[in-house]
């Protein structure tokens, strides 16, 4: 729900109402989910596939990349199964 949140987030940044911006962000991620399900095809082709040379999807993975994004949600799933073993998971 976080990553929702700061996508909301940022389409209210860039002038959308926070009904559009909640909208769009839901049927991008909905959009998103039922491709993959659906295809059965590995994420890294399903990311190339959507990924135009010079495009608005590769410079969006471009600042999650240079962010580490790949290694904070790693590590976040790390921690979380930590802590449930902490808990007696």
């Amino acid at each position: 729900f976080l990553l929702i949140e700061a996508m909301v987030d940022a389409g209210v940044q860039e002038g959308f109402s926070r009904e559009v911006a909640t909208t769009l962000v839901h049927q991008t991620i909905l959009g998103s989910v039922k491709y993959a399900m659906e295809s059965g095809e590995h994420p890294a082709v399903l990311k190339n596939s959507v990924t135009s040379p010079a495009g608005t999807t590769a410079s969006a993975i471009y600042e999650l990349e240079k962010g580490n994004f790949r290694t904070v949600v790693q590590d976040a799933i790390w921690a979380c199964y930590r802590r449930s073993l902490e808990m007696g998971g």
